[in-house]
């Protein structure tokens, strides 16, 4: 996992563009797959996803994944158009998605990410 983050706006375009790409059920599963291998946080440091953002199916599908996971954040209060997820976890989900995702469908910042990934910078 990198340092490297791109801004909510690609990555709520990454997740609309996976959702296309893979369908609902395989989306599904690389997610839990990405989660099952992040491992515990290392701080209690959060980030939030809405609705408004990444679509409704995106965040069923990851408040489902994140059930089945483990993944949940204690002590915050639940919201059905929102997901609250550890931020380490928002990385390799996001990280790992970058890396499965054909690079033609990815932005020019993606890209940039991605490779900066693959180099480890």
């Amino acid at each position: 996992m990198s340092g490297n983050r791109i801004d909510i706006s690609q990555e709520a375009l990454l997740w609309r563009a996976a959702l296309d790409h893979f369908g609902e059920s395989e989306l599904y599963q690389i997610v839990v797959e990405l989660w099952q291998g992040a491992g515990p946080p290392a701080r209690p440091t959060v980030e939030y996803l809405d609705e408004d953002e990444v679509g409704a199916v995106v965040i069923n599908l990851l408040k489902i994944a994140q059930g089945e996971v483990g993944g949940s954040v204690p002590f915050r209060e639940e919201s059905p158009r929102r997901l609250t997820v550890h931020s380490r976890h928002a990385q390799c989900l996001v990280d790992g998605l970058l890396e499965r995702m054909p690079a033609n469908m990815l932005t020019r910042q993606m890209r940039t990410a991605r490779v900066s990934n693959d180099l480890g910078v």
